[in-house]
Protein backbone atom coordinates (compact mmCIF):
# COMPACT_ATOMS: atom_id res chain seq x y z
CA UNK A 1 0.00 0.00 0.00
CA UNK A 2 1.59 3.55 -0.75
CA UNK A 3 0.65 6.42 1.58
CA UNK A 4 -0.60 9.81 -0.08
CA UNK A 5 2.57 11.19 0.41
CA UNK A 6 4.69 8.26 -1.28
CA UNK A 7 1.91 8.97 -4.07
CA UNK A 8 2.61 12.15 -4.95
CA UNK A 9 6.07 11.57 -5.04
CA UNK A 10 5.52 8.88 -7.25
CA UNK A 11 3.37 11.13 -10.22
CA UNK A 12 6.16 13.20 -10.09
CA UNK A 13 8.37 11.02 -10.81
CA UNK A 14 6.28 10.20 -13.80
CA UNK A 15 8.50 11.19 -16.50
CA UNK A 16 10.96 9.27 -15.73
CA UNK A 17 10.05 5.84 -14.54
CA UNK A 18 6.34 5.89 -15.91
CA UNK A 19 3.19 5.32 -14.48
CA UNK A 20 2.64 2.58 -11.75
CA UNK A 21 0.59 -0.16 -12.35
CA UNK A 22 -3.05 0.82 -12.39
CA UNK A 23 -2.50 4.18 -13.68
CA UNK A 24 -3.22 5.54 -17.44
CA UNK A 25 0.06 5.48 -19.20
CA UNK A 26 1.90 2.52 -17.54
CA UNK A 27 1.87 0.46 -20.59
CA UNK A 28 4.04 3.37 -22.51
CA UNK A 29 7.07 3.11 -19.55
CA UNK A 30 8.74 6.33 -19.04
CA UNK A 31 8.56 9.32 -21.80
CA UNK A 32 12.19 9.86 -20.41
CA UNK A 33 13.32 6.79 -20.99
CA UNK A 34 11.95 6.38 -24.37
CA UNK A 35 13.14 9.73 -25.70
CA UNK A 36 16.77 8.95 -24.88
CA UNK A 37 16.52 5.14 -26.05
CA UNK A 38 15.24 6.43 -29.26
CA UNK A 39 18.08 9.63 -29.56
CA UNK A 40 20.93 8.61 -27.40
CA UNK A 41 22.99 11.76 -28.64
CA UNK A 42 20.80 14.26 -27.00
CA UNK A 43 20.84 17.41 -25.33
CA UNK A 44 18.36 17.01 -22.04
CA UNK A 45 17.12 20.29 -20.70
CA UNK A 46 15.78 20.13 -17.33
CA UNK A 47 14.70 23.71 -16.61
CA UNK A 48 14.06 25.51 -13.50
CA UNK A 49 15.18 22.94 -11.64
CA UNK A 50 14.34 24.28 -8.02
CA UNK A 51 10.87 23.70 -8.64
CA UNK A 52 11.35 20.20 -8.67
CA UNK A 53 10.27 18.09 -5.65
CA UNK A 54 13.09 16.88 -3.70
CA UNK A 55 12.35 13.33 -4.76
CA UNK A 56 13.30 14.02 -8.34
CA UNK A 57 16.66 14.75 -7.50
CA UNK A 58 17.46 11.10 -6.70
CA UNK A 59 16.72 10.80 -10.19
CA UNK A 60 19.21 13.33 -11.34
CA UNK A 61 21.59 11.52 -9.44
CA UNK A 62 21.16 8.65 -10.45
CA UNK A 63 21.76 9.41 -14.06
CA UNK A 64 24.61 11.55 -13.12
CA UNK A 65 26.18 8.80 -11.24
CA UNK A 66 25.25 5.72 -13.03
CA UNK A 67 24.46 7.62 -16.86
CA UNK A 68 21.56 5.06 -16.77
CA UNK A 69 17.52 5.01 -15.85
CA UNK A 70 15.01 2.69 -15.63
CA UNK A 71 11.77 2.77 -15.93
CA UNK A 72 8.47 0.33 -14.34
CA UNK A 73 8.95 -1.74 -17.50
CA UNK A 74 12.74 -2.48 -16.74
CA UNK A 75 13.58 -0.45 -19.89
CA UNK A 76 17.20 1.60 -20.04
CA UNK A 77 17.80 4.50 -20.92
CA UNK A 78 21.60 5.21 -21.24
CA UNK A 79 22.89 8.75 -20.85
CA UNK A 80 26.06 7.95 -21.55
CA UNK A 81 26.52 9.64 -24.85
CA UNK A 82 23.97 12.32 -23.54
CA UNK A 83 24.62 16.27 -23.13
CA UNK A 84 22.66 17.18 -19.47
CA UNK A 85 21.46 20.65 -19.22
CA UNK A 86 20.09 22.01 -15.46
CA UNK A 87 18.69 25.69 -15.54
CA UNK A 88 17.77 27.54 -12.44
CA UNK A 89 16.63 31.35 -11.59
CA UNK A 90 18.41 30.84 -8.47
CA UNK A 91 20.98 33.49 -7.68
CA UNK A 92 19.41 35.48 -11.05
CA UNK A 93 19.60 38.83 -9.20
CA UNK A 94 23.49 38.49 -8.04
CA UNK A 95 23.91 37.50 -11.67
CA UNK A 96 22.03 40.37 -13.03
CA UNK A 97 24.04 42.98 -10.82
CA UNK A 98 27.64 41.49 -11.61
CA UNK A 99 26.93 41.53 -14.78
CA UNK A 100 25.80 45.13 -15.25
CA UNK A 101 28.59 46.20 -13.50
CA UNK A 102 31.13 44.34 -16.11
CA UNK A 103 32.03 41.48 -14.58
CA UNK A 104 31.57 37.84 -14.64
CA UNK A 105 30.07 36.05 -11.38
CA UNK A 106 32.63 34.21 -9.78
CA UNK A 107 31.91 30.07 -10.24
CA UNK A 108 32.36 30.10 -5.94
CA UNK A 109 29.91 33.02 -5.38
CA UNK A 110 27.20 31.17 -7.69
CA UNK A 111 28.15 27.96 -5.75
CA UNK A 112 27.40 29.58 -2.38
CA UNK A 113 24.17 30.66 -3.75
CA UNK A 114 23.39 27.67 -4.85
CA UNK A 115 24.41 25.68 -1.73
CA UNK A 116 21.29 27.16 0.23
CA UNK A 117 19.14 25.50 -2.52
CA UNK A 118 20.38 22.55 -3.75
CA UNK A 119 22.07 19.03 -2.24
CA UNK A 120 25.48 19.46 -2.05
CA UNK A 121 25.89 15.59 -3.74
CA UNK A 122 24.35 17.00 -6.87
CA UNK A 123 26.41 19.99 -6.52
CA UNK A 124 29.54 17.92 -6.44
CA UNK A 125 28.35 16.52 -9.31
CA UNK A 126 27.71 19.24 -12.16
CA UNK A 127 30.68 19.29 -14.19
CA UNK A 128 30.31 23.16 -14.81
CA UNK A 129 28.43 26.14 -13.62
CA UNK A 130 27.58 29.03 -16.50
CA UNK A 131 25.89 32.03 -15.76
CA UNK A 132 24.31 33.66 -18.50
CA UNK A 133 24.52 37.55 -19.25
CA UNK A 134 20.87 38.64 -19.12
CA UNK A 135 19.49 40.05 -22.81
CA UNK A 136 19.82 43.32 -23.71
CA UNK A 137 17.28 45.54 -25.80
CA UNK A 138 19.03 44.48 -29.00
CA UNK A 139 18.55 40.51 -28.40
CA UNK A 140 15.21 40.92 -27.04
CA UNK A 141 14.35 42.62 -30.23
CA UNK A 142 15.10 39.54 -32.16
CA UNK A 143 13.81 36.83 -29.45
CA UNK A 144 10.73 39.54 -30.26
CA UNK A 145 10.58 38.69 -34.08
CA UNK A 146 10.43 35.08 -33.70
CA UNK A 147 8.12 35.01 -31.09
CA UNK A 148 6.31 37.41 -33.10
CA UNK A 149 5.88 34.93 -36.11
CA UNK A 150 5.49 32.01 -33.92
CA UNK A 151 2.71 32.77 -31.62
CA UNK A 152 0.91 35.22 -34.01
CA UNK A 153 1.77 36.05 -37.48
CA UNK A 154 1.64 32.20 -38.18
CA UNK A 155 -1.81 31.64 -36.69
CA UNK A 156 -3.01 34.21 -39.09
CA UNK A 157 -1.71 32.41 -41.94
CA UNK A 158 -5.06 30.81 -43.39
CA UNK A 159 -6.79 33.43 -42.92
CA UNK A 160 -7.85 36.33 -45.19
CA UNK A 161 -6.82 39.11 -42.79
CA UNK A 162 -3.64 40.93 -43.07
CA UNK A 163 -1.94 42.51 -39.89
CA UNK A 164 0.75 45.03 -40.59
CA UNK A 165 3.49 45.43 -37.84
CA UNK A 166 5.94 48.22 -38.06
CA UNK A 167 9.24 48.44 -37.09
CA UNK A 168 8.75 51.35 -34.17
CA UNK A 169 5.48 49.00 -32.60
CA UNK A 170 8.19 45.36 -32.71
CA UNK A 171 10.81 47.68 -30.72
CA UNK A 172 7.84 49.43 -28.47
CA UNK A 173 6.72 45.95 -27.40
CA UNK A 174 9.92 44.23 -27.54
CA UNK A 175 11.08 46.72 -24.64
CA UNK A 176 7.81 46.49 -22.31
CA UNK A 177 8.64 42.68 -22.67
CA UNK A 178 12.16 43.00 -22.11
CA UNK A 179 13.05 42.02 -18.46
CA UNK A 180 16.75 41.66 -17.34
CA UNK A 181 16.01 39.65 -14.63
CA UNK A 182 13.15 37.65 -16.04
CA UNK A 183 14.93 37.37 -19.50
CA UNK A 184 12.59 37.02 -22.47
CA UNK A 185 9.49 35.36 -20.91
CA UNK A 186 7.90 37.77 -20.35
CA UNK A 187 7.71 38.69 -24.37
CA UNK A 188 5.25 36.06 -24.45
CA UNK A 189 2.92 37.39 -22.51
CA UNK A 190 2.60 40.91 -24.34
CA UNK A 191 2.11 39.65 -27.92
CA UNK A 192 -0.76 37.94 -26.05
CA UNK A 193 -1.51 40.70 -24.10
CA UNK A 194 -1.42 43.46 -26.39
CA UNK A 195 -1.35 41.34 -29.65
CA UNK A 196 -3.73 38.01 -29.93
CA UNK A 197 -6.28 38.69 -27.42
CA UNK A 198 -7.19 42.33 -28.99
CA UNK A 199 -7.19 40.71 -32.49
CA UNK A 200 -9.45 37.60 -30.91
CA UNK A 201 -12.26 39.86 -29.41
CA UNK A 202 -12.00 41.94 -32.77
CA UNK A 203 -12.54 39.32 -34.97
CA UNK A 204 -15.86 38.14 -32.40
CA UNK A 205 -17.15 41.49 -32.45
CA UNK A 206 -17.21 41.85 -36.05
CA UNK A 207 -15.23 44.68 -35.95
CA UNK A 208 -12.56 42.90 -38.40
CA UNK A 209 -13.58 40.77 -41.07
CA UNK A 210 -12.22 38.96 -43.83
CA UNK A 211 -10.15 40.57 -45.99
CA UNK A 212 -9.10 44.04 -43.79
CA UNK A 213 -5.95 44.75 -43.15
CA UNK A 214 -5.16 45.78 -39.72
CA UNK A 215 -1.95 48.42 -38.62
CA UNK A 216 -0.62 48.22 -35.29
CA UNK A 217 1.02 51.60 -34.38
CA UNK A 218 1.86 53.13 -31.56
CA UNK A 219 0.16 56.37 -30.09
CA UNK A 220 1.00 58.15 -26.93
CA UNK A 221 2.54 55.31 -25.40
CA UNK A 222 0.18 52.80 -26.36
CA UNK A 223 -0.95 50.18 -28.62
CA UNK A 224 -3.28 51.29 -31.48
CA UNK A 225 -5.52 49.58 -34.10
CA UNK A 226 -6.55 50.70 -37.18
CA UNK A 227 -8.57 48.64 -39.33
CA UNK A 228 -8.84 49.04 -42.92
CA UNK A 229 -11.81 47.53 -44.97
CA UNK A 230 -11.04 46.71 -48.31
CA UNK A 231 -12.03 49.05 -51.30
CA UNK A 232 -14.73 47.50 -53.31
CA UNK A 233 -14.57 47.81 -56.70
CA UNK A 234 -18.17 48.54 -58.70
CA UNK A 235 -19.27 47.29 -62.47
Amino acid sequence: MHSASSLQQDQRKFPFHGAPPGYVGYEEGGLLVNKIRQKPYSIVLFDEIEKAHPSVFDVFLQIMDEGKLHDRLGKEGDFSNAIILFTSNIGADHIVNTFNNGEIPASSSLMEIMANYFRPEFLGRLTEIVPFAPINKENALKIFEIHLKKEFIDLLHNSKITVEIPSETKLYLAENGYNAKYGARPIKNIIRTHLRRPLAKKIISGEVKDNDTISVIIENNEVKWIITEPISVEN
